[in-house]
């Protein structure tokens, strides 16, 4: 058998054929999937029209857009609802597909890629949104096609098997972004839409893909005066169902010169980026004459995106969608993908199978282990900006540090930073979360390392008095409450303290009847254990054995600290360890006791700073005379 993943045409012959009754079409299926099969590209792609003369014009159009046929890229699983679809559209469809199950089959238990076939009418909430919801959470691609009746149908079917062999550009048309865009690529923003004949160049020319983004409903999106419309010409006289103000004869609210009929659209892709563009039959507040997806499907389009319910898609996924020519898999996952940190949901749909490259196998369909989507990939950094926003507001505007701190300025500028860049054009752009990820870790050190060199030299610094100014504005979290043990080996109680308003960071506090309150971190801080000699002798030097674990990968500062009344040397007075999230790792630190030291009980304090989070641990420890001394 012959490679038809994609075979051009003769120019002298046309690539689609209209077949006017459902007794000619059987048999024309028939003699186009024996030609495929063989090979072969001399038998056109039939189409069952019926008396759809509106079809007709959109066979013409896909003339321009369209010069081969392809073998289209099958999913793993196929599916037919309703019972009026006849057995020669379920035939026309089957390559379509490796395997097929039967309607009553629970698609939720099923793997791999799915395409749904029926029509519109079939496609109701209680068939397919369990569907979309459960391939949502599994990152699985869901294809559906579909049409206003029959004959939509069989056109949508017939596009699959077109190919278009030219290259083509991409276009955007946006009235929600108002920048420019890094691209080559014909883009109208909202500053650019009213100074051009937008319906002029979007139907001046073919595309292979194009993106509209803006408000709207069921039958229209907003381009600033210009709007893209899905009324149908199939449709006459009074609606079947409710309708816009021009189902009843009272035009329409933007000017008719500037409409932009989407079924005239020359494009193998049709992304119709505004709310509720694409609503299952059941949710629709229009009826089907006035459907925006299904005015799309009627034209050219092989594929076309459109969205279920409002969303609020914007710059991040229109600059994704840019980005994700000749990716695996589906569109509307890559914008669903994208709307994950706003829209817990699917937002768009897909009718026609990947206008390039192919679908996705089941290996990496079946879960999102296999392929993390961008919010998973995202999560530390949104955790980080979160966590380090808290702790800067906790410092700058509580009262814990003065206007005349050492490193004031420096922790103000870092929080005016995060909070400038703490929006979806930056945390929903990989290439942005990269840039915002090195910068943010580059400081952070940088600060730590400072904070660290403070607290090192001078053990009082205001920023230690954080147990005592926290705790005096917080209360115990009971519900957290547990236990841990104490470096004495005792039994100690660990809890949470929560503070009483969002400017009051929460603390983590460990105490023992022993030895006291032993230890205090800035919750989801480095957790600090340590172990020491109980005593050491005047002119002898106490070995501090100091266990840290973080919460997150990266770099921490550590140190030991004495009271000023013991005279000692700490070596080294600080340690810069690289650690892995959730591995302990071991650090240690010599305290030589000065050989005048008074013989008494002194303490010890262990401190680790990472993300500007604190922990300290203190631990008491004696200082015998040295009865060796003469």
């Amino acid at each position: 058998m012959g490679d038809m993943n994609h075979q051009e045409a003769r120019p002298d012959r046309a690539i689609f054929q209209a077949v006017g009754t459902v007794a000619r079409f059987g048999p024309a299926v028939l003699e186009f999937e024996s030609a495929l099969d063989r090979g072969r590209t001399d038998t056109p792609i039939p189409v069952w029209v019926g008396s759809r003369s509106d079809l007709n014009d959109g066979i013409a159009l896909a003339a321009d857009l369209y010069d081969g046929i392809r073998r289209p890229p099958g999913c793993d699983l196929g599916v037919v609802v309703g019972a009026g679809v006849p057995e020669e559209l379920r035939r026309f469809a089957r390559p379509l597909a490796r395997g097929w199950t039967g309607e009553g089959t629970a698609l939720e238990a099923t793997e791999g890629s799915l395409l749904i076939v029926g029509c519109y009418a079939d496609l109701r909430a209680a068939v397919v949104r369990p569907v979309l919801e459960d391939a949502y959470r599994r990152g699985r691609d869901v294809f559906l096609l579909t049409g206003r009746d029959l004959n939509s149908l069989s056109w949508a079917i017939a596009k699959q098997y077109g190919e278009m062999t030219t290259e083509a550009p991409t276009g955007l048309f946006t009235e929600i972004d108002e920048s420019p865009q890094p691209t080559r690529e014909p883009y109208f923003h909202a500053g650019r839409l009213d100074g051009a004949d937008i319906r002029a160049v979007v139907l001046g020319r073919t595309w292979g893909r194009i993106l509209f983004n803006g408000h709207g409903t069921d039958d229209s999106v907003n381009l600033g005066q210009f709007t893209v419309c899905g009324l149908s010409p199939a449709v006459a006289g009074a609606p079947s169902a409710p309708g816009p103000m021009c189902a009843y004869g009272l035009g329409c609210y933007k000017p008719m010169d500037k409409l932009i009929a989407v079924h005239r659209v020359r494009a193998a892709e049709i992304v119709l980026s505004g709310c509720d563009s694409g609503p299952l039959v059941d949710l629709a507040s229009y009826g089907p004459g006035h459907q925006l997806l299904l005015n799309a499907i009627d034209g050219p389009a092989r594929t076309v995106v459109a969205a279920l319910s409002m969303h609020q898609s914007g710059r991040v996924e229109n600059l994704l969608w840019l980005d994700s020519a000749g990716r695996e898999g589906s569109t509307a996952r890559v914008l669903n993908e994208s709307l994950r940190d706003i829209h817990p949901y699917p937002s768009f749909i897909q009718a026609g199978l990947p206008s390039s490259g192919r679908v996705r196998s089941s290996a990496h369909s079946a879960g999102r282990e296999a392929a993390p989507a961008p919010w998973h990939r995202q999560a530390e950094l949104r955790a980080l900006v979160r966590t380090v926003s808290a702790r800067l507001q906790g410092f700058l505007t509580a009262g814990l540090l003065s206007p005349r701190y050492g490193l004031r300025d420096r922790l103000e500028r870092m929080a005016e930073e995060i909070d400038s860049s703490a929006t979806r054009l930056v945390m929903g752009l990989a290439a942005e979360q990269r840039l915002l990820m090195r910068s943010l870790e580059a400081d952070l050190r940088s600060l730590d390392r400072a904070l660290a060199e403070r607290v090192a030299e001078d053990p009082d610094d205001d920023i230690m008095e954080f147990p005592r100014f926290f705790g005096h504005r917080s209360a115990v979290a009971e519900e957290d409450v547990t236990t841990a043990p104490c470096m004495c080996g005792r039994p100690a109680w660990r809890y949470l303290r929560r503070g009483f308003t969002a400017r009051i960071p929460d603390t983590v506090a460990l105490g023992c009847l022993r030895c006291g309150p032993i230890g205090y971190a800035l919750a989801e801080g480095v957790a600090v254990r340590g172990r020491a000699a109980d005593s050491v002798t005047a002119g002898g030097t106490l070995r501090v054995e100091t266990e840290l674990e973080a919460v997150r990968s990266g770099e921490a500062q550590v140190g030991v600290s004495v009271p000023g009344i013991l005279r000692a040397r700490i070596g080294p007075p600080l340690h810069r360890v690289r650690l892995r999230a959730g591995e302990p790792r071991r650090v240690g630190f010599d305290i030589g006791v000065d050989g005048a030291a008074i013989p008494q009980e002194y303490h010890y304090t262990v401190f680790a700073i990472q993300d500007l989070g604190i922990s300290v641990l203190r631990r008491h420890f004696g200082v015998l005379p040295d009865t060796g001394q003469t």
